[in-house]
């Protein structure tokens, strides 16, 4: 064979590759798209996970990038402003609508606005004649009929000033010059979404309907359906309810820049309120694109680097005296047409410039020398299992996986060819792939132009402000340093060297009811198995045993409450965390104890395959914790980080004291401090660690999941069978006597800069844990959030947000709280508290209206619809059933329980559990001598 016709072989092969890589990746066929002759563009999937319900869209391209100087934040009022009134629904009758039919505000029914984009969100059920055309008609209403009367946007400005009004703090207050860093002269720097209180206060409501006519249309938005139902006719629907949109002429849509600049920025930034010190290389290029094969190969590399580059800042944050507590990497947009990839440490006080220093010889290490073999061969691993899983999946994946994609398809013109279609293709390259492409791809990723330096910090005494001058050298220093090649030392062993001796069933019944059998087995470990068809490729396991920080001392109790933190930073088997990594690399399971104040137990999750190695973890985690002093005291350098200006922070010194209240000051709930460092013990928590997990006959196991019994036994009978114990279960939980205050108390913490406060209302709620009382009450406190919402939040404009809650010390009865709370600023604080108690006695006098019982018992009917076919819902529901010894067939009987709520029963938990004579009352307000900051 001659030298020529190799030459040609190889230009024609090379010649081959290219045009392959620049082949456009395919549309999944299970997507429906089109566009209607206005422009506006649709895309449907059916799927029914889960079954009988729908994901409806409408994605707008508008966002505050585009409003005018006088108009900022109006794109966000106006999002508002869809559930205030439109063609087909009046002010408030779309939610109150869509709750009828079982749709959850906020996690059914929402909305958001960013810079580039707005998308209104709604979930529908299917089954139903009619509701899949109402929602889509709500759809349609917010693209072109929102009805924008004056007095609604009146109305709707204080709320969205609240909103911005709960998002102010140490946060907000260092946003700014980080903003101006990284955007230099875009207009993305005067857009935050959230807007300007002054001009959402003062600005003409013909403004927000001149963004309205401006970019909502019909050729800047699409609608996106996926759900339970049959494409063909949701394409009708789409058509007949999105049509009438006006055809107006074509526009291009205004890209606004982000300007690169030749040099690097630094900005340091500090608060008062600053919850610990940061420090991050952010590195800006050209926004990429998803579109074609090569554009999935060099996003598969690039997500290969990130593992690796991840794994090595775990590794480096471990080491003694490490220069960082955590790092990261990763990717983000930071406009149309710029993304970038950041580098970021959480540093203890005053370590940013010895942290930035390391950062930056790390990346020098990568220019370098790039990634090993070792490392890339792990990254790959764990690509695989990832798509593999994702393909075994494909016809259980849930739908608002698939909104998300399409909403991408969509907003940035991403390619959606399908799981199937991205699995071939990855098995096709990633073979292929070479540790010396991915370390270059990282290489021109991270060069030294288009960078900014980002640094945070506490402004407190004994922690020095880093100066500009001092982020150039540590950066100069860490580029410059000798480095050598990255030493990727193995685990060098198996998980296990070999299996235990196992043990046997010692006996087994049925719950036909359930689907569960029980196994005994010969140690008295008793394990509940309930197979299921949910999910393809997914085993959730849980464990419990009764006791867990409660049998501790209250001297103790931080001791105990921190052994299963202390197992989890230190490892098992003689395998540190990051020795687990590598050697589970591609492997999906996962185990990891806890400890709770009444229980304490092991949980965690596997592929069907995987199965035995997480097994093998929880047989680890009850005989093998690892006795590591580093890992102690790494634990403690990572709290006293977490520590060090929590007093600060005026939500946590609210939150402390509404808990402290509300029990009299337990010792339980006290928060721990930075001198409580110094009298925690390792050795007393290993000690309480072994004394818990010694018999394993005080814990019974729930699986739930894709196994049959008859798969799983073996593994059970050699992994738990074969756990030491005595034979029966021994532990019990103890009282730790819980105490409400017995009359009404109130107290104000005064905290913080911003004119912002918090109020929350607890009351005494005892329900003793009976099921049918606790159900009951937990409806009271639904119908009482919604009223609530209604009243300070539409009403009053008042809030953003309030909620309304119940909580309990489940295993152990005898107490329980019932909390509303709420934000609002600092002289709304009095007067919406006492519409609160105003609300509420109307409640206790009349109960509920018809319309809200039916609501309630609409959601909580569609909640249990969706949940009944969820693996975690049934580990969840069997386990309660367990802890709480009832009858674990009384899980079917959840829907009649929701059909028995009723307006007299709703009523009287109103009245019992709401008393008037025993609550409290904790408001936090500014600091006495805080001044209102001005708004940025």
């Amino acid at each position: 064979m001659g030298a020529a016709y190799l030459l040609s072989l190889v230009f024609f092969t090379a010649v081959a590759s290219a045009q392959d890589l620049s082949a456009r990746l395919p549309l999944d066929p299970a997507i429906k798209t089109g566009t209607l002759p206005n422009g506006l563009t649709f895309l449907i999937r059916r799927n029914p996970q889960p079954a009988q319900r729908a994901l409806l869209r409408l994605a707008v391209k508008a966002g505050s990038i585009d409003e005018a100087d006088d108009q900022r934040g109006l794109a966000h009022l106006l999002e508002h402003m869809a559930f205030n009134g439109s063609t087909h629904f009046k002010a408030g009758e779309l939610v109150t609508y869509l709750e009828s039919i079982g749709s959850r505000f906020g996690p059914d029914v929402n909305a958001y606005t960013s810079f580039d984009e707005t998308v209104y969100m709604l979930e529908v059920p299917t089954d139903r004649e009619g509701i899949m055309a109402r929602g889509l008609e709500a759809l349609s209403d917010f693209a072109g009929g929102i009805a924008l009367e004056t007095s609604e946007i009146d109305r709707e400005r204080a709320v969205v000033i609240e909103e911005w009004r709960g998002r102010q703090g140490a946060g907000s207050r260092m946003q700014a010059p980080q903003m101006e860093a990284l955007y230099g002269e875009s207009r993305y720097v005067d857009r935050m979404p959230i807007g300007l209180p002054e001009q959402l206060k003062a600005v003409p409501a013909q403004r927000v309907r001149d963004f309205y006519r401006d970019f909502y249309r019909a050729d800047r938005m699409a609608v996106i359906a996926v759900g339970d139902f049959d494409p063909a006719a949701i394409e009708a629907l789409i058509r007949a309810q999105f049509s009438s949109l006006p055809t107006l002429p074509r526009v291009a849509r205004e890209i606004f820049p982000v300007p690169p600049h030749q040099d690097t920025r630094y900005v340091v930034v500090s608060d008062r309120e600053a919850q610990g010190s940061s420090v991050s290389i952010i590195h800006k290029e050209p926004a990429g694109e998803y579109l074609t094969v090569g554009d999935f190969r060099r996003s598969m590399m690039r997500g290969l680097a990130q593992d690796m580059v991840g794994g090595r800042f775990s590794e480096i944050a471990r080491r003694p005296d490490a220069p960082f507590l955590r790092a990261s990497i990763g990717g983000d947009a930071l406009g149309q047409d710029v993304e970038s990839l950041s580098i970021s440490a959480r540093v203890a006080d005053g370590g940013i410039s010895r942290g930035l220093e390391a950062l930056a010889q790390e990346i020098n290490r990568l220019q370098r020398y790039g990634f090993g073999e070792a490392e890339l061969d792990r990254a790959k691993k764990n690509v695989v299992a990832s798509y593999e899983r994702a393909f075994n999946e494909r016809d259980k994946s849930q739908s608002g996986g698939y909104a998300s994609e399409l909403l991408q398809h969509f907003l940035s013109g991403e390619a959606a060819p399908g799981i199937t279609e991205e699995l071939a293709l990855m098995r096709r390259f990633l073979p292929g792939i070479t540790a010396a492409e991915v370390g270059a791809l990282m290489k021109e990723s991270l060069g030294e132009d288009n960078r900014v330096i980002l640094a945070s910090t506490p402004e407190k005494e004994g922690v020095p402000i880093v100066t500009d001058a001092a982020l150039r050298e540590a950066l100069r220093a860490g580029s410059t340093a000798a480095v050598e090649a990255w030493k990727d030392e193995t685990a060098g062993r198996a998980l296990m060297a070999m299996s235990p001796t196992p043990g046997t069933v010692k006996s087994r019944r049925e719950i036909p009811e359930i689907g569960v059998t029980v196994l005994t087995l010969s140690n008295g470990v008793e394990v509940w198995l309930k197979p299921t068809d949910f999910r393809n490729d997914q085993v959730a396991f849980t464990a419990y045993a009764r006791g867990g920080a409660s049998l501790a001392s209250p001297d103790a109790f931080l001791d105990a409450s921190l052994s299963t933190t202390l197992v989890g930073v230190s490892g098992v088997g003689g395998l540190s965390p990051i020795d687990l990594g590598k050697v589970l690399a591609g492997r999906l399971a996962s185990a990891s104890s806890y400890m709770s104040n009444y229980t304490h137990g092991i949980s965690g999750g596997a592929t069907p395959k995987d199965l035995e190695v997480a097994l093998q973890l929880v047989y680890l985690n009850f005989t093998a914790p690892n006795d590591d002093p580093a890992a102690f005291e790494l634990m403690k350098t990572r709290m006293a980080a977490t520590l060090a200006n929590q007093d600060e922070s005026p939500g946590a010194v609210f939150g402390e004291r509404v808990r402290s209240m509300a029990t009299l000051d337990h010792y339980s709930v006290r928060p721990m401090r930075t001198a409580d460092l110094s009298r925690i013990s390792a050795a007393r928590m290993r000690a309480y660690y072994t004394e818990r997990f010694k018999n394993a006959a005080d814990f019974t196991f729930f699986f739930v999941g894709a196994f049959s019994v008859e798969q799983v036994t073996p593994l059970l009978t050699t992994y738990l069978a074969s756990l030491s114990s005595t034979g029966k279960a021994e532990s019990r939980g103890r009282d730790m006597h819980l105490e409400f205050p017995t009359m009404v108390v109130r107290d104000t913490v005064r905290k913080g800069q911003e004119p912002r406060s918090q109020t929350a209302i607890m009351f005494f709620s005892n329900t003793g844990l009976e099921e049918l009382e606790t159900h009951r009450l937990r409806a009271a406190t639904t119908v009482f959030q919604t009223r609530l919402r209604d009243v300070l939040r539409e009403e009053l404009g008042g809030t953003y947000s309030v909620g309304v809650g119940y909580s309990d010390t489940s295993p152990q009865p005898g107490y329980g709280t019932t909390t509303i709370q709420f934000g609002s600023s600092p002289e709304n604080a009095d007067r919406l508290a006492n519409v609160v108690m105003d609300e509420l006695e109307k409640l206790r006098k009349d109960g509920p209206t018809d319309a809200e019982v039916q609501s309630v018992k609409e959601t909580e009917k569609r909640e249990l619809e969706t949940s009944v076919k969820q693996n975690g819902y049934w580990l969840n529901s069997l386990q309660a059933m367990h802890l709480l010894e009832r009858d674990p067939r009384r899980i079917l009987q959840r829907i009649e329980r929701a059909e028995s709520l009723s307006k007299d029963n709703i009523h009287a938990a109103l009245q019992k559990y709401f008393p008037k004579e025993r609550y409290a009352v904790v408001t936090l307000m500014p600091e006495v001598d805080a001044k209102p900051i001005a708004a940025r």
